[in-house]
């Protein structure tokens, strides 16, 4: 899940969190908040005018031209009650989609600048939660409860300053169920928040499931496999519904208890104002005014009955949003630059990486020459990966440096480190988009022969002219399904397009098969010329031919150099190779 900086820090996280996020837009709420308000006191002027209304009928010392300037009043202040209400209705949901979108761009923003290992520590799914569900329910919240809660707030504070100048003992009774329920909501909030704090991360791991099983669709159908069959889904599940369970048992009785005293206050102001108007202290008038008031005094509360769950799920969810926020940004680089257009050398000095205070790499000092073919390889865990993910700083090292022809890559521009590296990752990413814009994303602004030659070089554009549309050929959910080694090669000649002096492939041919991993084999002769490369394998027989292999154990380099003298040294690499041929899974370059 994304990682939270520290229970205190999440604490820190407010309402006005909310609004900072909102930038300019908040304006609009504000404005909405304000137009809420006075829709709220305008309910509460014909009750005055029924009042006067009703002082009138009892005292007999008025005009029928007063009553009719009363009813005149009271029908004004309900029209103006609707057009105030239509105004902030409309204007908080304009707000709010605004908003809404303000908040996903920023958090995009923010994403798109943060070390790329931030993707590999989160889950889609979790992701997927925070930009849309967390983001998505601050609607409700914005468009909805704010208004509502403010007017639940400022109106009967309005009504009760009246109130008091009407009779004190009587507008004071009114408060006692609002003190008790309030005391029941903040009650809530506190013993609900522990479990809410846990919604969103029990939320995540269960779209994270949700995906994982609809992906793996084919295999539960072809072993015959319900959802509860499926681990992960059903404990997530089960966990998802037996949080809402625990919540419902403690928040559900509280609620009740609320409900119950809101719509209860004219329990208080009959006992007080029949002892009143008995003791000659309170009018009739008065009295069956307060009445009245109790009614509709409290019914505004009836607008937090909620607040307490709302608020959980609405600060729970902004405690994700601000650690998604928090998450630092890959630090810009200086002005360093160095010319893509040349051959480079990749140097190791003594680095050091440490991923959740655990290491993964200890002293690593490594030179890959310009123009070279440098192989990683160890055993799973062993760092080999992390060590190439370092170089377009996926993370930054914790100590030492990594140096691009002796300049440390956190001093280049990043646009510039991002043009002198390309990366073919082990699983292929597509867009759901053409096969000409999923090879053209390589380089902006690139001609269609430019994207024709990079496919013919990476051995697909054979396969792509054998498709219904050619290059124009939709890809993904509402298209065609391509084999993992088909994608590769259309990864292969994106990396072409893109040509960056220094390459890195990560178990680039570990999924294809053998007439698949020839034609990748022969894409990637033509890719690596005058390359700087960096290739993890596990099929060793791939870089038997590499300028250098390097054997990562234990986070850190036990040898390096090429394949026959690694076989002399009988060291790790030798064993491997041991291994590695005697379970027949030699396979020769052809």
């Amino acid at each position: 899940m994304v990682k939270k900086k520290s229970g205190r820090q999440s604490e820190k996280v407010k309402m006005s969190y909310l609004f900072e996020l909102a930038g300019s837009k908040k304006r609009i709420l504000y404005t909405a908040i304000l137009f809420s308000i006075l829709s709220g006191l305008s309910t509460f002027v014909p009750y005055v005018m029924v009042f006067r209304t009703v002082l009138f009928l009892f005292k007999d010392n008025g005009s029928m031209d007063a009553v009719m300037q009363y009813g005149l009043i009271a029908a004004v202040f309900i029209l103006l009650r609707f057009i105030f209400q239509a105004i902030s209705a409309g204007m908080t949901h304009i707000g709010a989609y605004n908003v809404l979108y303000q908040v996903r761009k920023k958090v995009c923003n923010h994403i798109g600048e943060v070390n790329l290992g931030f993707f590999t520590d989160n889950s889609t799914g979790e992701i997927k939660k925070v930009l849309m569900e967390d983001v998505e329910r601050l609607e409700k919240f914005l468009a909805h409860q704010i208004p509502d809660i403010t007017v639940a707030i400022v109106v009967p504070l309005a009504v009760l300053i009246y109130l008091l100048t009407v009779n004190i003992p009587m507008a004071l009774i009114l408060l006692l169920p609002i003190v008790v329920t309030l005391f029941l909501q903040y009650l809530m909030i506190v013993i609900t928040k522990p479990l809410m704090a846990n919604f969103p991360g029990v939320l995540g791991r269960l779209n994270s499931a949700i995906l994982q099983f609809v992906n793996g669709m084919p295999v539960m159908k072809a072993y015959n496999l319900t959802a509860n069959s499926y681990r992960d889904y059903s404990e997530t599940g089960r966990e998802y519904n037996d949080l809402w369970v625990k919540v419902a048992k403690i928040a559900a009785p509280l609620s009740a208890v609320c409900k119950v005293l809101i719509e209860s206050g004219i329990f208080f102001t009959v006992p007080l104002g029949g002892w009143l108007y008995l003791s000659g202290k309170l009018e009739l008038g008065a009295y069956i005014f307060f009445i009245i008031m109790s009614i509709v005094f409290l019914a505004a509360y009836n607008n937090l009955m909620n607040f307490a769950q709302i608020f959980s799920q609405i600060s729970s969810g902004l405690e994700r949003i601000k650690a998604v926020m928090d998450t630092p940004e890959m630090l810009s680089g200086a002005d360093e630059i160095s010319e893509p257009a040349e051959e480079h050398t990749v140097a190791f000095s003594h680095v050091t990486f440490a991923y959740q205070k655990r290491e993964v790499l200890c002293d690593v000092c490594l030179t890959l020459s310009k123009g070279s073919l440098t192989a990683f390889v160890g055993p799973s865990g062993a760092g080999k990966s992390t060590a190439a993910q370092l170089i377009p700083r996926f993370w930054d090292v914790t100590k030492g440096s990594i140096r691009i022809d002796g300049k440390d890559i956190r001093e280049l521009q990043t646009e510039n480190l991002m043009e002198l590296v390309s990366f073919v990752f082990q699983e292929a990413f597509m867009l759901d988009d053409t096969v000409y814009q999923n090879i053209a994303i390589g380089k902006p602004n690139c001609t269609r022969q430019e994207v024709e030659a990079a496919a013919k070089a990476a051995q697909i554009h054979d396969f792509i002219l054998t498709l219904s549309k050619s290059y124009d050929t939709q890809i993904g959910t509402a298209g065609i399904k391509m084999s993992g080694g088909e994608k590769q090669r259309i990864c292969i000649a994106r990396a072409i397009l893109k040509n960056s002096p220094i390459i890195i492939f990560d178990e680039a041919t570990s999924f294809t098969d053998i007439e698949n991993e020839h034609k990748i084999q022969m894409a990637l002769g033509n890719l690596l010329k005058n390359k700087t490369i960096i290739m993890i394998a596990h099929r060793l027989h791939t870089i038997v031919n590499a300028d250098q292999i390097c054997v990562f154990d234990n986070g850190q380099v036990k040898e390096a150099g090429t394949h026959p003298q690694l076989l002399e040294k009988a060291g790790l690499y030798a064993d491997m190779w041991h291994v590695y041929t005697e379970q027949g899974k030699e396979v020769f370059a052809k």
